[in-house]
């Protein structure tokens, strides 16, 4: 936790976008290197989601759902944007590096890596590779996403605007609201739960003035450290050695989704007016709790990227086990 802390105030105190989480995240996956670092535990992770999730909440306000009539037609788009994203990664793995094809696609897939993982292990893929690439994704989008981004839209890398912040009252009781919402969302098991959760509470607090502002700085800091020393700890007993063996693999595959999802978030910003932070951050094919956060850190929409994530986890949910019974009949399994 203390390095976490001290590489994502390190980035965040130089300015680099998304820096507390991205900070954290490099910090804790290098200290991992020499097996010095150790998983983060439930609570910690609990803390991390609680405290995100409040954090977004309190952007909630009356203008806050000004595009959720673009919402239907957007998430439409993603899902486009999703299957073009995997193809495009699963050619390069099929073409460049000579892997299966069934074992490219499970890699390319932008959902649930524990999910991904498991249905490969099911298949009798190779399960180790897979998850290198899947949490190799993540670290790299953490961490070259929001330089993407701040570059696109012209912004400054520093903070964006000065925003009224909550009174301690304020901020005890959004979080107060937040944990206990979240934690009954998670008891039943609902995806993103703590998150969700969270937010729903701290966003209902702020769309009707009980809270009047915004998280503080240094609370978000928090959330961001604990958020980037959780993903960053994925990569305890991490299997360095393969992943210098496929990283051109990784760089290349995420080169090609991420022009895909430029692509996309170009599309819907020119057809349906959502800006272009938003819906690249809402398309992109990185995990919820962290693309979330970015769009929180960069001043993007962190509603609508939410609702996009979570659809997108549904809809990979839903279509994977037909996907993986059509590639266990064209392998002739």
């Amino acid at each position: 936790m203390a390095v976490g802390a001290i590489g994502g105030l390190t980035f965040a105190w130089l300015n680099i976008p998304g820096g507390a989480m991205s900070g954290s995240v490099v910090a804790v996956a290098l200290l991992s290197v020499f097996g010095w670092a150790t998983s983060i535990s439930a609570p910690l992770r609990y803390l991390a989601m609680g405290i995100i999730g409040t954090a977004i909440g309190s952007v909630v306000g009356p203008d806050t759902f000004s595009h959720i009539a673009a919402y239907p037609a957007s998430i439409a788009l993603m899902a486009i944007c999703v299957v073009m994203m995997t193809l495009a990664s699963t050619a390069v793995w099929v073409w460049l590096m000579g892997w299966p094809r069934s074992m490219a696609m499970l890699a390319s897939v932008p959902g649930s890596m524990s999910y991904i993982v498991s249905v490969s292990m099911s298949m009798g893929a190779d399960a180790a590779r897979i998850a290198v690439v899947q949490m190799s994704r993540v670290i790299f989008l953490a961490t070259v996403l929001p330089w993407i981004i701040v570059h696109e839209v012209g912004a400054d890398f520093a903070v964006l605007t000065t925003l009224t912040i909550d009174p301690p009252l304020a901020i005890v009781l959004s979080l107060a609201a937040g944990f206990a919402v979240g934690g009954f969302f998670a008891y039943f098991n609902i995806t993103g739960g703590m998150i969700i959760g969270s937010m729903v509470a701290s966003g209902a607090l702020h769309y009707f003035g009980i809270a009047p502002g915004r998280s503080p700085t240094w609370l978000m800091n928090i959330g961001q450290c604990l958020l980037g020393a959780w993903v960053g700890s994925r990569f305890v007993n991490f299997d360095w050695s393969l992943f210098a063996r496929i990283c051109l693999g990784t760089v290349i595959a995420l080169a090609a989704m991420l022009a895909v999802s430029i692509l996309f978030a170009m599309t819907a910003t020119k057809l349906l007016g959502v800006p272009f932070g938003a819906a690249l951050i809402g398309y992109a094919p990185g995990s919820q709790e962290v693309m979330v956060v970015l769009a929180l850190v960069l001043g993007a929409d962190p509603v609508f990227v939410a609702a996009h994530h979570l659809a997108r986890f549904f809809l990979i949910s839903l279509s994977l086990p037909f996907l993986v019974s059509w590639m266990r009949k064209s392998e002739g399994r």
